[in-house]
């Protein structure tokens, strides 16, 4: 008699048979909704903590759906190993948390993502890890900031909002010359850059954007050597980091596409930015596919198959960014995000550097006339057509 018939409704309602084992398997990756795993004794359990048998135990430690999507990442970028975190801050929070301790000192580009730089200056400050900013562009200026208490240089692939491109491979030099770990946050260019090649120790994403690419899952990872890796694991593990099933499931379907959305919206990007560089009502397009970039020459050789989808263009003042962003209501959305199959616009002042002071924005040369573009895969003459209206005179 089957347990069904011999127990009680209410049991049955909370024990859920097993099904039959097939002899087939799922084309599209599970979700596995489950943030607990069950053992077969206490064997089982001694055996999995000591790395004897494979297998999960509680979400925030790991996952399937977390397992699959790291792994996927790290093939991209050809790391040794991957994690996936809450966000992208996520990730570099378990990063930081991870290689720094109290004394530490950390080179950070100027021109980072806002929260970035808050995290150190304001959050991390308080542990007593001190920072300095450099110029990613001036080598120079990287060296010049190092101490013997340096363990870190952290910068962008591409810089946000104002597009410059930091030549990757002389700074690893300065680092590995002096045992210094290098990070970069390769979220402006999955698949065009693979920073590691060029001689970083850990790259950082926020999968929010382009590798999700639907704006409708927060994901951050983390990639890098194996042994590091497993040395954050625990970490972000202990700070609630983690990546939930349902986002990592989601991340992972959207990277499916990421070859196909990239090409087309870096093809978008400089199709329009050439457009939008004619246009006597904007003052400088700051994208480093145009000819005038001052890192053109540096993004010919150190990128492949195209130059972003990010592209930020200067009006002069917060009243004309405010007027473009308002007549384009209704055919580019205004979204502090970027990374969408749609094109979106953002005012880095308004926005993703809105924790920094004034001084803290001039001197990054960020000003309220700069609106940054985000390319999605629309067809380009109709993106043409929008920003000519919000540009007339």
């Amino acid at each position: 008699m089957s347990q069904d018939q011999t127990t009680q409704p209410a049991t049955q309602c909370v024990r859920p048979q097993p099904l039959p084992e097939s002899t087939t398997r799922p084309l599209v990756p599970p979700l596995e909704w489950s943030v607990v795993f069950e053992f077969n004794d206490l064997d089982h359990v001694d055996a999995v903590y000591a790395g004897q048998m494979t297998g999960y135990v509680y979400a925030r430690d790991g996952h399937p759906n977390a397992t699959r999507l790291a792994n996927q990442i790290a093939r991209m970028e050809l790391a040794e190993a991957g994690l996936v975190t809450a966000s992208g801050m996520g990730a570099e929070a378990a990063l930081f948390l991870g290689m720094l301790q109290q004394g530490d000192h950390v080179a950070l580009a100027q021109g980072l993502y806002g929260r970035t730089q808050v995290l150190i200056a304001k959050e991390l400050s308080r542990f007593g890890v001190s920072f300095t900013l450099f110029d990613s562009n001036q080598v120079e200026s990287l060296k010049s900031c190092l101490t013997d208490q340096t363990k870190m240089v952290f910068v962008e692939t591409i810089t946000n909002p104002l597009a410059r491109v930091p030549n990757l491979a002389r700074i690893a030099e300065v680092c590995q010359s002096k045992a210094i770990s290098f990070g970069v946050d390769n979220t402006f260019a999955p698949l065009i850059s693979r920073p590691l090649q060029s001689g970083a120790d850990f790259v950082t994403h926020s999968g929010t954007k382009m590798i999700c690419g639907h704006s409708d899952a927060t994901m951050g990872s983390l990639l890098g050597r194996k042994a590091d890796i497993e040395r954050i694991r625990p970490i972000a593990s202990s700070f609630g980091l983690s990546a939930n099933p349902f986002e990592c499931a989601l991340t992972l379907r959207g990277m499916a596409t990421l070859p196909l959305r990239m090409k087309s919206a870096s093809e978008n990007a400089l199709h329009v930015s050439e457009f939008l560089e004619m246009q006597s009502r904007v003052i400088k397009v700051h994208y480093p596919g145009l000819k005038s970039h001052e890192d053109h020459n540096l993004a010919m050789n150190q990128f492949q198959g195209g130059f972003g989808t990010i592209a930020t263009i200067d009006l002069g003042s917060r009243q004309s960014a405010n007027d473009f962003i308002r007549r384009l209501n209704g055919r580019v959305p205004f979204a502090p995000s970027l990374g969408d199959v749609a094109t979106i616009l953002s005012h880095p002042v308004s926005t993703s550097h809105r924790g920094l002071s004034e001084p803290e924005r001039q001197a990054l040369g960020i000003t309220p006339g700069l609106v940054r573009l985000s390319f999605g895969i629309e067809d380009p003459a109709d993106l043409i057509k929008d920003f000519s209206y919000a540009l007339k005179e």
